[in-house]
């Protein structure tokens, strides 16, 4: 049985629609914990507090955000497990080349602005083409 309880919003979204598609893919069930929740501590702005000349609280404010339990197979958990981990592998591969890409572009900038580092950087291919 494949539902999604959203208590949060009562009409159905996109977002349902993907959530149903995830869980019929992963034979999955899913819906909102009655018991726990995600406490996240919202950030203070003591620079904030200390211009206005109060004291600093010394509680902070946490915001509680439902939990959604999922109930999901074990080898389909574990199909997951290794997708999360290949993507994670090509995200950074991904990072990497974009940062080769961006130095070569800073590189290319400083090429055009600069007359004389172009002119060594023409002399450099040279010596490299005549090396191969």
């Amino acid at each position: 049985m494949y539902y999604y309880d959203n208590k949060i919003y009562n009409h159905p979204t996109d977002c349902d629609k993907e959530v149903n598609e995830f869980l019929r893919r992963y034979e999955a069930t899913a819906e909102l914990s009655s018991r726990r929740y995600y406490s996240k501590r919202i950030p203070m702005n003591y620079r904030a507090w200390l211009n206005e000349g109060a004291n600093i609280p010394f509680h902070q404010e946490v915001e509680k955000q439902p939990m959604v339990e999922i109930n999901i197979p074990q080898e389909h958990f574990q199909t997951l497990v290794e997708r999360e981990k290949f993507y994670s592998s090509v995200e950074r591969e991904a990072d990497h080349y974009k940062k080769i890409v961006d130095q070569y572009r800073e590189d290319e900038r400083v090429r055009d602005k600069n007359p004389a580092v172009q002119k060594a950087w023409r002399n450099y291919i040279t010596m490299l083409e005549l090396a191969r």
